[in-house]
């Protein structure tokens, strides 16, 4: 299967699953089911909205604008982005191309895209002025890679550190698959190491593509082939270095990434090949260029691995829905054949374990809040210990930074050691607080999964005893409860299992959280949803924002530095210069520990994460809670019904159980292509498949 028909496939996938979501909210409306339709509606408006972000990063003179304009066919971004600047550029599609230009004063302005180097690049004094005006400049332009609901976003270059926070805070958790450009000529950088080990965890190397820019510089392919291992093997050195700081060399965590290095991504590439190649439809240029390989991994990561995983979800809430659906059919059918004073009865004591479960759910959330303290409480003490050792490290990486004292004889040489010994120093401390907030993430998503299973295993329960009430109302001496629970399940399995269950719970929390998240797929389907939907609020952003690093360090760096700059340095010798920056280095890290900057992070982001646990239960346990009091309140209605109407009722439940029978049907396919997807095959289905997932029928 070409790019193309992957993307198409894909997007009659949603198709698919937009129209089953709409026609099942429908359907649950109909049965009083408000919950369900509720979540169905919102699961139908996610996916609608949802659109794939590939984001463009590296150094500058890397190559990226070229690159985003091989994906384009055309040379749309200007080669000499605003390096100074803060401007996004993303390119979106449309039939018409002209830009947007969102202002940093909230005005938006469009213009012509021959205009847009007018507005984002620094070829002279005016042109730089008026970028510094533009916050992002949105590219509308009829790509046919953009076409299969794709973004691509430009970003500003990595070896710009005032621009950093902004790239790792606001961009980098937007995207599905980042884009790393690399050149043979300097093999894996400073900074493009420091942002891979301190901006991303190793969890998420598998959505990193690494490409070797300006590869057709090199005219041997052996010289091709070389620079390729190289920089393979300085991604691995690097990230396993930054990995054993950490974590150790004999932890579990350090396998894991060794292992995940294996797969890394390095595509050898000629973004100006590409580009010519596609313009003047040369196939060999187009063959050596390297992006055929490139654009077939890219399309696969996100409609095979992204777009597979972002289906899961709302096909889990389908199957939930059926099953809900299909249980209430049962019991408004069965009811009908009760007296008013028998079913009265039955209603009086569903609603008073309604309200018991309502109140062993509050008791539930006031346990997530305890939690939520002993978790603050066991981060926050690591916080106290890491403070002396920042100070250490800081004080030892001032000893021993090695600045040439003939420096100080030269014009501007105080400032010049001074710089030496900040740069150190802001290295320094980025790298030691991103290795602390990892940790702590890590160890806070080992918690938050814990709970999540536990939150899984609560919304079970109540599905199941609610089960058991309302089997109760059914008459007759054919219908156990357990014979309906498993009546329910059958018309949910269709969507929900396969092995995987929700995305396999989220990737198996996104492959760096508890362990057991993982294995919920064995639950039964309350249980599953709960997880998801904790875990998947709790792993968003799936890359970790590392705020510890991104707000403490550099307010700790400009209090430095202001304190440094004294007229009174200036005249001191090397050692001088050392001591009058330790002492300041000491009254920085005292200052810090007053402001408990640090506990402050990690109180709100446990805060944070406790409120998306709580808020999962609540909506999981309601949904429930809330259904069988509107199929409780449904029946009440039926009853006063005459014999007609109610031959009536029951035609229309039997078209209900129909209906859903059929739109499962319809997405068997859906179902089971993802789910294959999600088991890790790719290009595996059927002809025959393929045909019935590409034709939606």
């Amino acid at each position: 299967m070409n790019n193309d028909a992957r993307y198409i496939s894909y997007q009659n996938m949603v198709t698919q699953v937009n129209t089953g979501l709409v026609q099942m909210q429908k359907i649950a409306l109909e049965m009083n089911l408000e919950e369900t339709a509720k979540q169905l509606e919102n699961s139908r408006k996610k996916l609608e909205a949802r659109k794939f972000a590939v984001g463009i990063l590296g150094e500058f003179k890397r190559g990226k604008s070229t690159v985003i304009n091989s994906l384009l066919e055309k040379e749309i971004m200007p080669a000499d982005i605003l390096p100074t600047s803060a401007t996004m550029n993303r390119v979106t599609y449309d039939m018409q191309p002209h830009v947007k230009l969102k202002m940093r004063d909230g005005s938006v302005m469009e213009i012509g895209i021959d205009e847009l180097p007018n507005y984002v690049t620094k070829l002279d004094e005016e042109k730089e002025a008026q970028a510094a005006k533009v916050e992002e400049a949105v590219v509308y332009y009829p790509c046919k890679f953009c076409q299969n609901g794709v973004d691509i976003v430009d970003t500003p270059g990595l070896n710009d550190d005032e621009r950093m926070s902004r790239i790792t805070e606001e961009i980098i958790p937007k995207l599905d698959v980042v884009i790393m450009v690399l050149v043979h000529d300097s093999p894996f950088s400073s900074s493009e190491a420091d942002f891979v080990m301190n901006k991303l965890m190793t969890s998420d190397l598998g959505r990193i593509l690494f490409l070797v820019n300006k590869i057709d510089t090199l005219r041997r392919e052996q010289d091709r082939v070389r620079a390729v291992d190289e920089i393979k093997k300085r991604i691995r050195e690097k990230v396993l270095e930054s990995t054993k700081r950490i974590y150790g060399e004999d932890s579990q965590e350090y396998c894991d990434t060794k292992q995940k290095l294996g797969n890394i991504k390095v595509f050898p590439f000629s973004a100006l090949d590409a580009l010519e190649g596609k313009q003047e439809g040369d196939a060999d240029l187009i063959e050596k260029s390297g992006t055929i390989a490139f654009e077939k991994e890219l399309t696969h990561m996100l409609t095979e691995e992204r777009g597979a995983l972002e289906l899961q979800i709302p096909l889990g809430h389908l199957g939930r829905g059926a099953q809900e659906i299909i249980k209430a059919v049962e019991v408004r059918t069965k009811a009908l054949q009760m007296s008013s004073q028998e079913f009265e009865e039955k209603q009086n004591e569903i609603l008073g374990q309604i309200e018991d479960m309502r109140t062993q759910k509050t008791q539930e959330k006031k346990r997530l809040r305890n939690s939520a303290a002993a978790a603050s409480q066991q981060l926050t003490a690591q916080v106290s210990e890491y403070y002396q050792t920042l100070r250490g490290q800081l004080i030892d990486t001032l000893d021993n930074t090695p600045v040439s004292v003939e420096i100080l004889q030269t014009k501007g040489g105080q400032d010049a050691v001074v710089a030496e010994f900040q740069k150190a120093l802001n290295r320094e401390m980025e790298d030691s607080m991103s290795a602390f907030s990892e940790k702590l993430e890590m160890q806070l998503r080992n918690i938050a999964g814990e709970e999540a299973v536990r939150i899984g295993n609560f919304a079970q329960n109540i599905s199941g005893r609610l089960d058991e009430l309302k089997a109760g109302i059914m008459t007759g001496d054919s219908w156990k409860a357990g014979d309906f629970i498993g009546m329910g399940a059958e018309y949910a399995l269709a969507i929900t299992t396969g092995g995987f269950g929700i995305g396999g719970i989220i990737e198996g929390y996104r492959e760096a959280g508890f362990k057991g998240a993982a294995l919920g797929g064995a639950a039964g389907v309350a249980a599953q949803i709960a997880m998801a939907t904790a875990l998947l609020a709790v792993s968003l952003p799936a890359l970790p924002v590392m705020l510890i690093s991104l707000a403490a360090g550099p307010v700790a760096s400009k209090f430095l530095v202001k304190k440094v700059f004294k007229k009174d340095v200036g005249e001191k010798k090397l050692n001088e210069i050392r001591q009058a920056m330790e002492k300041n280095l000491h009254e920085m890290m005292d200052d810090m520990e007053s402001r408990g900057e640090l506990e402050q992070w990690v109180q709100k982001r446990v805060s944070d994460v406790f409120n998306e646990l709580s808020a999962a239960l609540e909506e999981e346990c309601e949904l429930l809670l809330k259904d069988t009091q509107g199929t409780i309140e449904a029946v009440k209605e039926d009853l006063v019904q005459n014999e007609m109407q109610r031959q009536k009722l029951q035609e229309d439940y039997e078209q209900n159980r129909e209906s859903i029978r059929q739109i499962l049907e319809k997405l068997k396919p859906v179902s089971e292509k993802v789910s294959h997807v999600l088991g890790g095959e790719k290009d595996a289905e059927t002809p025959e498949q393929n045909q019935e997932t590409e034709g939606g029928k």
